[in-house]
């Protein structure tokens, strides 16, 4: 029964990957997968979070996140200033370009997910389940 679960959750998680990598590529956003991680996260915060913060969340270093982080700058999707009231750590925010990259991509992300809901239909209890797996899920978004 375990295998067969882990099999179909598997096959949810590349389907996923996969309406992801098709959102970023719609919306000609040429990111990495890692760039998309990276404004996913720091879209979910007005105020922005430091690198190490970044770097915890998608799973990375600091340095290659601070990489990272560069790239996106050059492109004009970031921006960085110091926090207050400790002047070492830099804050990551997203610039209106990348507010509206990041909203355009998980708009386009979100009419696939609404298609692929329309093919199943769940009961309430089924419904409930798969919302107890999204928030099993929540430690690796």
């Amino acid at each position: 029964m375990t295998e067969d679960l882990v099999s179909v959750l598997e096959r949810l998680v590349v389907g996923s990957v996969a309406i992801t990598a098709r959102a970023i590529a719609a919306a000609d956003a040429d990111l990495t997968f890692m760039q998309w991680r990276v404004l996913l996260v720091v879209g979910e915060c007005e105020d922005g979070h430091a690198v190490g913060e970044i770097a915890t969340r998608i799973g990375a270093h600091a340095s290659p996140a601070s990489r990272v982080v560069s790239r996106l700058k050059r492109r004009g999707l970031v921006s960085t200033s110091k926090r207050e009231p400790d002047k070492r750590v830099v804050c990551i925010r997203l610039t209106e370009t990348g507010r509206n990259l990041r909203a355009r991509v998980l708009a386009l992300r979100g009419t696939d997910i609404a298609d692929v809901l329309e093919i199943v239909s769940m009961t309430p209890e089924e419904s409930k389940a798969l919302a107890r797996l999204a928030q099993a899920f929540e430690p690796f978004a």
